[in-house]
C-alpha cells in the first residue's frame, strides 16, 4: 500500500502546485509568481532577477552556499598559481559555439566625400553632422541584417541619385534609433517622409533606388498604431511588380531602353536587389500567411545562380536560401489533402533545411538559427492544424515545441549586432535594429507554446511548467522594448498576459476560428480570442446602403448622419492594465488556481544547447 501523502487513489502522486519562485524560495519569502504570471513577482521585479519557478528546486542553506563559495574560489587560486598567473584559455583558441565572437554578415563604409552643408526635406532640416552621424548608425546596425545596398555608401551620391534611398534610411534610424538623439527627430520627419514616398511610389516606371528603399521598409517598417496598417504586404506588391517590370529575376540584364524608362543597374545591384525582393517578400508573406510571390522553379533557379555568382554575404545569402526552400514546399503542402504524404514531406523539407550547413558552409550566427528555426517552426505548424491523425500530430508538435523554446532563448540573447565604435548603447536600445521578423518569429513561438503546451490539459506536466517560463520571458522581452504603452511590442506583451490568464482546454476539441493562414493561423486565432477575452465582437460587419436595404429615397446631404466609425479588431492589442484588471467580469473565470499544477518549472533549463544545430 502506498504511503500516506505520497500517492492517491490508483497509484496516482500527488503534487502540490508551485506557488514559490527560486529566488523568494532560496530566502523564505513570500512570493505572489503565480498572481503575477507572466510578469515576474514583486520581489525579483524589484530586483531585476531572473524569475523561474522550478518544482525540482531545493534551497541551499547559507552555510553550504559559503562553503561552496570558498571552495570554488580556492580552486581557482590555485589554477591561476599552477599556471604561472596565465590565462587558461590560449589567444589562439577557435570557437565555434554560439558564445564566440562573430563576424558580422556584410558590412558597409560610409564616405563623407561632398557632404552637403544640411539636408532638407519640405520643413524638415538636418545638418551634415546628424546625417552624417545616421547613415553612420545604419551602416554598423541595420546593413548587416540586409546587405543590399551597394556597401560603399556616398551620402552626396546616394542624396544627388537616389534621394528616396536616402530619406528612407534616415528615417528608419530615426523611428526606431538606437540613439536617442536620432529618435526624438522622427515625428517631425514622419509626414514630409511620408508624402514623398507616397509621390513616389505612385510614378511609373520605379527605378532601381525605389525598389531597394520599399524593401527596407519592408524590413523596418515605420510605427503604426495598428498591426492591420502596417502596410509592408502593400509594399511587397510594389516592389516585386516593379522588380518584374524592371527584369531583376532574368539572369542577364536588360538593356536600358527608352521604351523601359529606367536604367538597368549594375550586375550586382539587380541581383543583391531582387535576393531583397524575394527575402523581405517571403518572409513577410509567411508570418501573415499568405503563400511567396515567387515561387516559380525558373524564378527560384535565378535565385540560387545569383547567390552563387555574385559575392553576396554568406550570412544573408544562407537566409535566402532557407526561405528558398520554402517557396520551393510550400505550395505542395498546402495543396496536398493527405495526411501520410503531408508527414513524409515535413520530414523531407526538414531534411533539406538542415543539408544547408553543407551546400554553403557558413559560420554559426544566432540570425542564421534563427532563420531555420522560424522556417520549421511554420512548417510544422501549417501541417499540426490541419492534420486529423492524434499521433502524427504529435510527433510534430514535440518538434515545434523543442523549436519554439529556442527561438524564446535566441530573441532573449539578442538578435542585433554590437560595435566597439558605439560600446555604450544598452542591448534593449539595440534590440530596436533588428528587422520586424524577429518580433513575429517571438509572438509565433509564444502563441505556439501557450496553445499547444502551457495551456493544453494533455501536455506533461514538465511541458507546461517549461512553456509557461518561455512565454514569461517572452512576454517580459515586448515589455522591455517597448517605448509606450501603444507601440507593437506593449500590445504583443498585453495579448500574451490575457491570453495566459485562461483556463487550461483540450486542443483536440478546440477548434481554430482561423486556419487558412498556415503557420501564421495560430497567431490570427490568439488575437480574436484576445478580443472576445476583452468582449469586443471581432468580425468588421459589411455596412449596407439605403439601396441594399430597398430604401430608395433619397436624404439631403446636410440631413444625413455621418457615417459609422468600424473599430479594426484584427491588432495585437489596444489595451491598458485597466482592461486586463476588469477581465474578472467576464464569463471565462481567470483564476490562476485552475491552471496546471507546477506552474512553472523548468527542469531543462540547461539544455538550451541541446536543440541548437551544429553548425
Amino acid at each position: 500500500m502506498a504511503a500516506l501523502g505520497l500517492s492517491g487513489p490508483l497509484g496516482r502522486s500527488i503534487h502540490r502546485p508551485v506557488k514559490t519562485c527560486t529566488e523568494c524560495k532560496q530566502v523564505k519569502l513570500r512570493c505572489d509568481s503565480k498572481a503575477k504570471f507572466p510578469a515576474p513577482c514583486s520581489r525579483c521585479q524589484t530586483r531585476n532577477l531572473q524569475c523561474v519557478v522550478d518544482s525540482s528546486f531545493r534551497r541551499t542553506p547559507a552555510r553550504r552556499r559559503v562553503e561552496e563559495m570558498a571552495k570554488e574560489l580556492e580552486t581557482l587560486r590555485n589554477q591561476r598559481e599552477d599556471n604561472g598567473f596565465k590565462s587558461t584559455v590560449s589567444p589562439d583558441t577557435h570557437f565555434d559555439s554560439p558564445d564566440s565572437a562573430l563576424e558580422q554578415s556584410g558590412t558597409a563604409v560610409v564616405t563623407e566625400f561632398g557632404i552637403k552643408e544640411q539636408y532638407q526635406l519640405e520643413g524638415f532640416v538636418i545638418d551634415k553632422n546628424t546625417a552624417a552621424d545616421m547613415i553612420k548608425v545604419f551602416a554598423t546596425f541595420y546593413y548587416p541584417h540586409f546587405p543590399v545596398v551597394n556597401p560603399s555608401i556616398s551620402i552626396s551620391v546616394m542624396y544627388d541619385t537616389a534621394p528616396l534611398l536616402f530619406w528612407t534610411l534616415i528615417a528608419i534610424v530615426a523611428s526606431r534609433g538606437p540613439l536617442p538623439q536620432h529618435i526624438a527627430l522622427f515625428e517631425h520627419l514622419k509626414a514630409p517622409y511620408l508624402a514623398q514616398l507616397r509621390l513616389e511610389i505612385l510614378t511609373a516606371p520605379v527605378p532601381l533606388q525605389t525598389i531597394q528603399a520599399l524593401i527596407h521598409l519592408i524590413m523596418w517598417p515605420l510605427p503604426s498604431p495598428r498591426q492591420s496598417h502596417d502596410c509592408t504586404w502593400l509594399y511587397c506588391g510594389v516592389t516585386i511588380n516593379a522588380a518584374l517590370y524592371m527584369g531583376l529575376h532574368h539572369s542577364k540584364p536588360s538593356q536600358s531602353l527608352r521604351s523601359i524608362g529606367v536604367p538597368s543597374g549594375s550586375p550586382r545591384a539587380r541581383a543583391s536587389t531582387w535576393l531583397g525582393c524575394f527575402l523581405a517578400s517571403t518572409s513577410v508573406g509567411m508570418h501573415i500567411g499568405v503563400s511567396p510571390h515567387i515561387n516559380e522553379t525558373t524564378e527560384l533557379a535565378t535565385i540560387e545562380n545569383f547567390v552563387r555568382t555574385y559575392p553576396i554575404p554568406p550570412e544573408f545569402a544562407y537566409q535566402v536560401m532557407v526561405h528558398h526552400i520554402m517557396a520551393r514546399f510550400t505550395t505542395i503542402v498546402l495543396e496536398n489533402s493527405q495526411e501520410t504524404v503531408s508527414q513524409s514531406l515535413v520530414k523531407l523539407i526538414d531534411t533539406e533545411l538542415d543539408s544547408l550547413k553543407s551546400r554553403f558552409p557558413t559560420p554559426w550566427s544566432p540570425r542564421i538559427e534563427m532563420a531555420v528555426l522560424v522556417a520549421k517552426l511554420h512548417l510544422y505548424t501549417m501541417t499540426i492544424i490541419r492534420m486529423q491523425d492524434v499521433t502524427s500530430r504529435e510527433v510534430l508538435m514535440k518538434n515545434g515545441y523543442s523549436v519554439a523554446l529556442r527561438i524564446v532563448y535566441l530573441s532573449d540573447q539578442g538578435l542585433f549586432h554590437r560595435s566597439d565604435d558605439y560600446p555604450e548603447i544598452p542591448a534593449g536600445f539595440l534590440q530596436q535594429t533588428c528587422p520586424k521578423n524577429y518580433f513575429r518569429a517571438l509572438m509565433l513561438a509564444a502563441v505556439f507554446l501557450l496553445r499547444f503546451f502551457a495551456l493544453n490539459i494533455n501536455a506533461s506536466a514538465e511541458e507546461q511548467e517549461t512553456a509557461k517560463n518561455h512565454i514569461a520571458i517572452a512576454q517580459r522581452f515586448f515589455t522591455a522594448g517597448a517605448h509606450d504603452a501603444t507601440d507593437e511590442k506593449a500590445r504583443a506583451a498585453l495579448v500574451i498576459e490575457v491570453l495566459s490568464r485562461q483556463q487550461p482546454m483540450d486542443i483536440d476539441s478546440t477548434k481554430l476560428k482561423i486556419d487558412d493562414r498556415m503557420g501564421a493561423s495560430i497567431v490570427f486565432d490568439a488575437i480574436t480570442r484576445g478580443h472576445e477575452l476583452r468582449n469586443i465582437k471581432a468580425d468588421v460587419e459589411e455596412q449596407t446602403s439605403p439601396q441594399d436595404n430597398g430604401d430608395h429615397q433619397q436624404q439631403p446631404i446636410a440631413d444625413m448622419p455621418p457615417p459609422p466609425v468600424v473599430p479594426e479588431f484584427n491588432d495585437y492589442a489596444e489595451m491598458t492594465q485597466a482592461d486586463i484588471s476588469a477581465m474578472s467580469d467576464f464569463d471565462i473565470p481567470l483564476d490562476f488556481n485552475a491552471l496546471p499544477q507546477d506552474l512553472w518549472g523548468d527542469s531543462m533549463w540547461g539544455m538550451f544547447g541541446t536543440f541548437a544545430p551544429p553548425y
